[in-house]
């Protein structure tokens, strides 16, 4: 049983314990929006585990509600990528010709320029252009315009590598159309690779979010954000390193824990085609 692995089971407890502390938010946490500025910069007690930051707002209630945030997130952009990429990626790689030309000439370009530019740029353009009020959206939208073409990327090499297998031979010889052959027979072969790319996808998600957070283009303040977080303290981490230490700490493990389960599950599943459809 996969849980018996000891990488896989403490990525998936940390994750876990993000969920559950997500969920239970409101529960366990007191109001991540409260100011009390007679608390403010408070080092960590029993009564504010994490401190306080320099509005007197609890870090621990906002690290959590981040949690909620920024997990919230992740698995919207990777639900929307993941959808996005693997239908265009199969079209391509099953059909050919002039979608297949298009798309790997979209791909060079967007793998041609650094992931975190083009992340930027996006934001800036949707920011502009859509007049939304909803940072969150935002963010979304412009992680899942640069970060669905991995997602086609592999699908395309996956689809291309089964096409041509006795089973789907068999299936077309016997008169079965495209998209049932497609549908019941190719990306079915194919979902064990590509749930590993999630899980390890989801790991470079969180940390864009966070990275455009910290940059000031992310999910806005006062929303509980980790990356928005570190940028709201940085100017405090000489005096009052708790205010950026927590956020920093929640994001790293995020991190640890998805790429720990997705190393995990490549190792399982993937053993033989790692290098040739993961790089």
């Amino acid at each position: 049983m996969i849980f018996k692995n000891k990488k896989f089971f403490f990525g998936f407890l940390i994750i876990f314990s993000m969920i559950i502390l997500g969920i239970l938010a409101p529960v366990i946490a007191e109001d991540p929006y409260k100011t009390d500025m007679l608390k403010r910069l408070s080092p960590p007690s029993l009564e504010h585990p994490f401190g306080t930051d320099q509005l007197g707002r609890d870090i621990f209630s906002r690290v959590i509600y981040g949690a909620r945030v920024t997990l919230l997130v992740s698995f919207a952009v990777s639900l929307l990528s993941l959808t996005i990429g693997s239908l265009i990626g199969a079209l391509s790689g099953y059909f050919g010709g002039v979608i297949d030309d298009i798309l790997s000439r979209i791909t060079d370009i967007f793998l041609s320029i650094p992931e975190i530019v083009l992340n930027i740029a996006m934001v800036g353009v949707l920011s502009v252009s859509l007049n939304l009020s909803s940072s969150i959206f935002i963010v979304i939208l412009a992680i899942v315009i640069t970060n669905w073409v991995t997602y086609a990327r592999i699908t395309r090499g996956l689809v291309l590598s089964l096409k041509e297998s006795d089973f789907v031979l068999l299936a077309k010889s016997s008169g079965a159309n495209d998209l049932y052959i497609l549908l019941k027979h190719i990306l079915p072969n194919a979902l064990l690779p590509i749930i590993v790319l999630v899980t390890l996808n989801i790991g470079n998600v969180i940390m864009t979010i966070s990275t455009l957070g910290f940059l000031g283009l992310g999910i806005q303040p006062p929303t509980p954000e980790w990356g928005a977080m570190l940028n709201s303290g940085k100017n405090y981490i000489m005096t009052s390193p708790w205010v950026v230490v927590f956020p920093g700490l929640a994001i790293m493990l995020a991190i640890l824990g998805f790429n720990l389960m997705g190393d995990c599950l490549r190792d399982i599943f993937e053993p033989k085609s790692r290098r040739s459809v993961y790089g």
